[in-house]
């Protein structure tokens, strides 16, 4: 049965509050003012989505269609946005969506991601702690602000749609009684359901299998003292310097980066398949449950081509069990298997750094592979290769790059006949935006990327793409211990914003302190250009645009991969 969606937004004032509902054409299905009746009727049997709605709205709209006062409603609002986690649990809206939930680590805003959209960036200018009625006017401008959020909504949903709901829900049907409250639940707590339904002990120590006459890890011999001294802590990073390599161990994964070269051509890749899951069943982190991750991690191969969805699942599960190990909330918390996954994993990639050394050149390390050029013939690099599975039990996978291109472990560019692999904070955007991450300056990705692989001037870039100018935008935004987002004189503007770097006299927007000092927003131009209406919408660009900017911007980007 294919579900209903209205998708939802509440607003609250201290005399007035606001209920809207779209449908997934974002056509209005109905506005609600002070007065419920009738709510509850439309939303029967319907799928609720919204924006942060698990934390705000779905405890709010009960209490609205339970007749609580305008002054009531206020109060719940205040509470919850102080931080108050039990207002208005009780009564709690159920089995709903939110767009927001696991959506990014940065927890973008909905006007950051219209930001990023090359969208009209638009904050109402009716102050929520207003004392007073609202006007019609301030009514009409609540409301239609409220309903370009709920159609942002709509559009973040679909963007989510297959690659995350699709895939909860296909989670949620694999548990057995489920609770009642389950489609609440992020993916990874409903994927360690899915595993047990109790915890399991907590081991003491580390585990690493087999022990020698003296009662340690073999495995720990594979290390230098120091990184086992390392290892007796909590945290904490130590590098060696090593096959013409800083080879960093800590608590995450290993990372190694060549450190004279920056360009290669005809570079192998070994990457260990599925590594933690793999590990997990090996260390025998799971007990009782690891027949059946194995049995999820053996499936999945085969649905990746017959039923990609449940193998979107399956994945899910596979690789939220080593975080979940290091969740103090979860059932499969277990800090010290978390540990004994993490050593493993750095020692089976140091002993293959320290087997393919002398056969190869080390070029980049990280976490689950190695980056290397050959030396020697096919037949010696797979006895290498087969040696070091049967060592440690796990598998490695083969893939070739014709170039490779990096300025550290975490930022490269690989590129295979016409396709680039692009990894890191210069120039993970080459492709595409990223609309729920940092979305700024994304034409200096295209120009590095352009620059390093194609040989391509900057300026060139920079002008083929003029006429585009959300790839050249700022998305500024003053965080909440801000007092908000001034200009050099002091006027106050929206929370965000999107400039552009002018050549004629601009603003210049500051964060402003609690303390009224003023911060500038890390890399924005001295003479911005404010638009936070749609880009496609800004005509003059190619007149207005400062590329001088954006030019050296680039090129001092682009030292730091020489």
């Amino acid at each position: 049965m294919t579900e209903e969606l209205l998708f939802y937004d509440l607003e609250v004032f201290k005399c007035d509050n606001f209920a809207v509902f779209l449908d997934e054409n974002k056509n209005v299905v109905q506005i609600f003012h002070n007065d419920y009746d009738g709510c509850r009727e439309l939303i029967r049997d319907k799928k609720l989505v919204g924006y942060n709605n698990h934390y705000y709205d779905d405890r709010v709209i009960p209490k609205m269609m339970d007749g609580e006062s305008v002054a009531q409603i206020k109060d719940l609002n205040d509470e919850i946005i102080a931080g108050n986690e039990n207002a208005g649990k009780l009564g709690k809206l159920k089995s709903t969506y939110d767009c927001f939930q696991q959506i990014d680590v940065s927890r973008p805003g909905l006007k950051k991601i219209e930001g990023n959209q090359g969208k009209m960036i638009f904050e109402s200018d009716v102050p929520f702690d207003i004392d007073r009625p609202l006007t019609e006017e301030e009514i009409q401008e609540v409301i239609k602000y409220c309903t370009y959020d709920v159609k942002t909504t709509v559009d973040v949903f679909k963007m989510r749609h297959d690659n995350y709901f699709k895939a909860k829900k296909h989670l949620v049907s694999m548990i057995d009684n489920p609770s009642s409250s389950i489609e609440d639940w992020n993916t990874t707590t409903i994927s360690a359901n899915v595993l047990m339904n109790r915890p399991l002990p907590k081991w003491s120590d580390v585990r690493l299998g087999k022990y020698d006459a003296n009662r340690d890890y073999e495995l720990l011999k594979i290390v230098p003292e120091e990184i086992r001294e390392l290892w007796q802590g909590q945290k904490g990073t130590q590098t060696l310097d090593q096959f013409d390599c800083e080879i960093q161990f800590g608590f995450g994964g290993l990372h190694g980066a060549h450190k004279y070269k920056k360009k290669f051509t005809d570079v192998r890749q070994w990457d260990v398949t599925s590594m933690y899951p793999h590990i997990i069943l090996i260390l025998g982190v799971l007990g009782p449950h690891a027949e059946k991750y194995k049995q999820i991690l053996e499936d999945r191969i085969g649905l990746k081509k017959t039923n990609p969805e449940l193998a979107a699942a399956y994945k899910i599960i596979l690789n939220s069990v080593y975080g979940n190990l290091k969740n103090k909330y979860s059932i499969l918390y277990n800090p010290e298997a978390a540990r004994s996954v993490c050593f493993y994993g750095q020692i089976a990639l140091y002993k293959l750094c320290e087997m393919l050394a002398p056969y190869a050149t080390l070029v980049n390390i990280n976490t689950d592979g190695i980056g290397f050029i050959p030396k020697v013939d096919e037949e010696k690099l797979q006895v290498i290769k087969s040696e070091w599975e049967k060592m440690f039990n796990l598998s490695l996978e083969d893939d070739y790059f014709d170039e490779f291109i990096q300025k550290d472990v975490n930022n490269y560019i690989g590129k295979k006949g016409d396709h680039l692999k692009v990894k890191g904070g210069d120039v993970a955007r080459f492709y595409k935006d990223q609309p729920f991450k940092n979305n700024s300056i994304r034409i200096v990705d295209i120009a590095i990327v352009n620059k390093l692989v194609y040989g391509k001037d900057v300026v060139t870039t920079l002008e083929e793409n003029l006429n585009d100018p959300h790839l050249f935008q700022y998305i500024l935004q003053a965080g909440r211990t801000y007092k908000g987002t001034f200009d050099q004189n002091g006027n106050k503007y929206q929370n965000i914003n999107r400039v552009f770097a002018t050549k004629d006299s601009g603003i210049k927007l500051y964060k402003r302190r609690q303390d009224d000092g003023l911060v500038k927003f890390p890399d924005s131009p001295e003479n911005m250009m404010l638009w936070n209406d749609e880009t496609d919408k800004f005509t003059d660009f190619k007149n207005k645009v400062d590329l001088n900017f954006y030019y050296k911007l680039t090129t001092k980007n682009l030292e730091r991969w020489e």
